[in-house]
């Protein structure tokens, strides 16, 4: 080709290369906007089935405690009115006890408790009696069923005594032989269905409706032809019910032209830029020249990204009197795949670290994905777990190459020294105390990225005054010296136990060395006292959650077996009931301690304190509960007092500037 014509050969070539890079900006912009959408949207589907999943925690109460009561109908009645009057979105619960293990043989007998429609009450009777129950969904379904784990979930129908259809969700009983003697089952109405489905809608404007298996619609919020609208449809399993909803598409912004052209202007310039430098090195015809230009711009685009990178991430590290926290990485190249991030909220404190596969620009670019996802999941999220479970649901979409990441997501209370942590394949966090340094336990789970549904374990511990949290990558591990000896985990809880500078300390071992590996390490010091837990809440209810999360927290970082603590859970929540209903209180306090003096030799002690307002009552004075007589002719609290007499270790009470204050002593 003549030299004349080679600029205009480029600037054709340039034009067509502009055009196609133009329009495949604008489709990956709009096609961004479209996953955005559709994401909100999964999250909404994914918010409605916890929401009803949430329902199948009723029939767990009731698996669990029916057997304890199994030969004392009474005791069933009770139970089963208790549990609906803690579940007020519940239209009944029952439970079926199969023919041939019922009180008369070959009969089946189903003692249950309901709400009558349009009234505030709870009746309790067979449910035999009234119900064909051989011919109900829920009964087929759920003795049909091979999932004992997730339950059954019928589709709506009629009820004897309720205007609005329900749903029944139900499981299996087993009894202690594993002999399957039963059904337990819970009842909700359509009128709740229609209220999850307007909460979850992601825009106002969006259209909620839930199909039934032959596609006939159930329920329906918000309206629209769908057709206009961005469809992201979900089967509920095991019904097969389908959950659809519809976004307008409006909804995709007006700026992506805008956008488009701006994109377009940046490769105008930078297409005109490389145009020139390919003139310049073809009038100077030098390899030489040619490779040490390349060879230039990779390193400023390193340069550029290592910036970027260090801009993503946090370096305003808080030092207020409650805890110090700082951070710190060493690439071993311009660009890593190590990372950490934290979220200051209140009184609590998020933390991450973590180590991407593999090295350079990829593992820089999954690197700072994991830090955005992480900031978006704790401005909604507090649980580990649930952060933990929401990365890992993003990260292992559209991963073809399975790049992963190890990574560890706690959150302390400053105020308590809870320290709720989850766990992804990361290295072992050393807390180092005034007496000794010690390794956390930890549940390894699988890396980020494997498994979109994987569900991830959650533990706790407590951290004293002056005790400091280190976190760190196996870069510091797995460093080497010039005689290629490993630092390794011994040398290096040595090392973290003696409060030193640590860093300086590896770089001291690693000396002259290459650097193998990214290095990061991210230490937290509580340096406030801790505080028992302490809370005040209205005399409703509707605020017990409130209470049982702060106890649930509290025994899981103090090391309580689960059972246990569900159990004891239970019993306190009796207690609250009484004070609800009976105590006239304006308020009801919960506070909450660990004692490790004066307690039995290997153990601690965890004290839960119940305070009100109320009239004088001192439960613990109260007569056993005669199981021989019918339940509404007991005194009240009895059910409850018993189970705190079978669970609690010790149980006081004391009636001080005219409060009640009962206080359960559970020994760990």
């Amino acid at each position: 080709m003549h030299s004349k014509s080679l600029p205009i050969a480029s600037l054709v070539f340039l034009a067509v290369a502009m055009a196609v890079q133009f329009v495949v900006s604008y489709r990956h912009e709009q096609r961004e906007l479209v996953n955005n959408i559709e994401y909100k949207m999964e999250l909404a589907q994914k918010d409605f089935i916890f929401e009803v999943y949430d329902m199948h925690e009723a029939t767990d109460d009731i698996n669990h405690f029916f057997m304890e009561f199994v030969d004392e109908p009474d005791e069933q009645y009770a139970l089963l009115k208790t549990v609906l009057s803690r579940f007020p979105d519940l239209y009944s619960c029952f439970v079926c006890i199969l023919p041939e293990y019922a009180p008369v043989k070959g009969k089946i007998y189903a003692p249950g408790a309901y709400r009558p429609h349009n009234q505030d009450t709870i009746l309790a009777f067979d449910f035999a009696d009234i119900v064909d129950i051989p011919a109900r969904d829920w009964y087929t379904g759920t003795l049909q069923s091979d999932d004992d784990e997730d339950g059954y979930w019928s589709l709506p129908y009629k009820d004897f005594d309720y205007g609005d259809p329900v749903f029944t969700y139900s499981q299996k009983i087993y009894d202690d032989e594993g002999r399957l003697i039963g059904i337990a089952g819970a009842d909700y109405t359509l009128t709740l269905m229609k209220q999850l489905l307007k909460d979850i809608r992601p825009y106002e404007d969006a259209v909620c409706r839930l199909l039934s298996t032959d596609g006939s619609l159930i329920v329906e919020i918000g309206s629209g032809e769908m057709k206009d609208m961005i469809i992201k449809e979900k089967i509920l399993s095991p019904t097969d019910m389908r959950l659809v909803i519809g976004v307008p598409k409006r909804h995709i912004r007006i700026d992506i032209t805008r956008t488009s052209l701006i994109t377009l202007a940046v490769l105008l310039f930078g297409f005109l830029t490389l145009g020139f430098l390919l003139l310049h090195i073809r009038r100077e015809r030098e390899a030489y020249t040619r490779v040490e230009t390349t060879n230039k711009l990779m390193e400023k685009e390193l340069q550029i990204a290592s910036h970027i990178q260090a801009g993503i991430l946090r370096h305003d590290f808080p030092n207020d009197g409650q805890v110090s926290l700082d951070a710190e990485i060493i690439p071993a190249r311009e660009v890593g795949g190590d990372l950490y991030d934290f979220y200051h909220d209140g009184n609590d404190l998020l933390l991450l670290i973590g180590d991407v596969s593999g090295k350079g620009i990829p593992a820089a670019m999954f690197m700072a994905s994991t830090v955005n996802l992480f900031r978006s999941a704790a401005r909604h999220l507090s649980s580990p777990k649930q952060i933990m479970e929401e990365m890992n649901a993003v990260l292992s979409e559209n991963n073809p190459t399975m790049m992963f990441v190890t990574a560890f997501v706690g959150r302390l209370h400053l105020s308590t020294g809870q320290f709720v942590y989850s766990n992804a394949g990361h290295c072992e966090p050393i807390v180092v105390g005034n007496q000794q340094t010690v390794c956390l336990p930890v549940e390894p789970n699988i890396p980020l990225g494997y498994d979109g549904k994987y569900k991830f374990s959650e533990q706790g511990t407590m951290l004293g005054q002056g005790d400091t949290l280190v976190l760190y990558t196996d870069g510091i591990t797995e460093a080497r010296n010039q005689q290629h000896e490993m630092l390794g985990r011994d040398r290096w809880y040595k090392i973290a136990g003696g409060k030193s500078n640590l860093l300086k300390e590896v770089k001291m071992f690693i000396g002259i060395a290459e650097q193998a590996d990214d290095i990061t390490l991210m230490t937290i010091c509580k340096t406030s006292e801790v505080h028992s837990v302490c809370l005040r809440v209205d005399n409703m209810i509707d605020h017990w959650p409130i209470l049982r999360n702060a106890i649930n927290e509290y025994g899981l970082c103090v090391g309580m077996e689960q059972r246990t603590l569900k159990k004891t859970t239970l019993a306190i929540e009796e207690a609250v009931v009484n004070i609800v209903n009976y105590s006239q209180a304006e308020w009801i306090e919960l506070r909450v301690e660990r004692q490790m003096t004066d307690v039995p030799k290997g153990k601690s002690m965890m004290k839960i304190i119940l305070s009100d307002n109320g009239v004088a009552f001192d439960p613990t004075q109260q007569t056993y509960v005669n199981i021989d007589q019918a339940a509404a002719e007991r005194q009240i609290g009895g059910m409850g007092i018993a189970l705190l007499r079978r669970i609690a270790d010790e149980l006081q009470y004391r009636r001080t500037d005219e409060q009640n204050e009962l206080t359960i002593i559970k020994y760990i």
